[in-house]
């Protein structure tokens, strides 16, 4: 499928969206939120469902999944994949968009999401409609991110990079989501600023946590997690994708106040490193944490 013709976020729905949480944090996050109370959840912006399948074994076996997602294609998918783990009774899904969610109120125990807000215009308008289908005393949990903080990150190849090398790349990509704001498709670190959107909101007993999930790659790679991400970075290779294909990054870098003339020059710069790091994997010389900043931010309605 080309660039084009890829709906939201399909360069992220490969396997290696499935290896983004321990199960022992997830399994300490059930007992904090009490899932085994939980009968009915509304994942939010489902995509292919890779959400409510990870949420799924901490539940009570009675629980029913209901997902929503603008996009048809990730629904059919979503469909498929559940009939595909024998859950079809137990996972339900249909369009529908985060602002406007298609039930009636107070349905759901419990309603979620995984780096969904990042991608809408205005949070607040989305949060009131997942309040708004909770029932009193339910459970509303996000896991959003902040995706500038793995710019300080360093591996064994960039950690001594000239410092403004590496401003350079910060502000490039800074000025790439404040675009994205700009453009109304959504802010890319909003985990930092949705706790006091969730106190905006009335609701009560807010929690933040922090994913202790990590993906490193250390030679000579030899695991299945480090194979699934290496899949993955190599197809994207041959698309030209760092955080987003060229073309989306340019607009988005363009709405962030950035000059056209230069930014062929960055985005050159910035895909030369990333290619002489492919070629450091194909080597076995790179290692990297593979460490992000992935909030999990809960609150109760009254």
């Amino acid at each position: 499928m080309s660039e084009k013709d890829m709906p939201h976020s399909g360069h992220y729905f490969g396997d290696q969206r499935d290896l983004w949480w321990n199960y022992d944090f997830l399994e300490l996050m059930a007992k904090r939120w009490d899932l085994s109370s939980v009968h009915s959840v509304l994942d939010v912006g489902c995509g292919i469902g890779h959400w409510g399948f990870t949420l799924a074994p901490f539940l009570n076996d009675k629980s029913q999944i209901s997902g929503i997602d603008p996009e048809p294609r990730w629904i059919e998918k979503a469909t498929e994949r559940a009939r595909e783990k024998n859950l079809e009774r137990q996972f339900h899904y249909q369009i529908g968009k985060a602002e406007q969610i298609p039930y009636e109120d107070n349905t759901f125990d419990m309603v979620t999401c995984q780096t969904v807000l990042i991608h809408v215009r205005d949070p607040s308008i989305a949060l009131k409609e997942m309040i708004r289908v909770l029932k009193p005393g339910g459970l509303l949990a996000v896991a959003e991110p902040n995706n500038l903080a793995p710019l300080l990150v360093f591996n064994n190849l960039n950690v001594n990079d000239p410092v403004d090398e590496v401003l350079m790349a910060i502000q490039f990509y800074m000025m790439c989501e404040r675009g994205k704001q700009a453009l109304g498709l959504g802010y890319n670190s909003i985990g930092d600023i949705l706790p006091f959107t969730f106190s905006q909101q009335g609701l009560r007993k807010i929690q933040i946590y922090l994913s202790d999930k990590t993906s490193p790659l250390i030679p000579p790679y030899l695991s299945r997690e480090a194979q699934i991400l290496l899949d993955q970075i190599k197809a994207w290779e041959g698309q030209e994708i760092l955080t987003w294909p060229k073309e989306e990054t340019k607009q988005y870098f363009l709405a962030g106040g950035g000059i056209e003339a230069e930014f062929e020059e960055i985005w050159q710069a910035l895909l030369k490193d990333f290619k002489k790091n492919m070629q450091a994997f194909k080597d076995k010389t790179l290692s990297t944490t593979g460490t992000t900043l992935m909030y999990l931010i809960s609150g109760r309605k009254k």
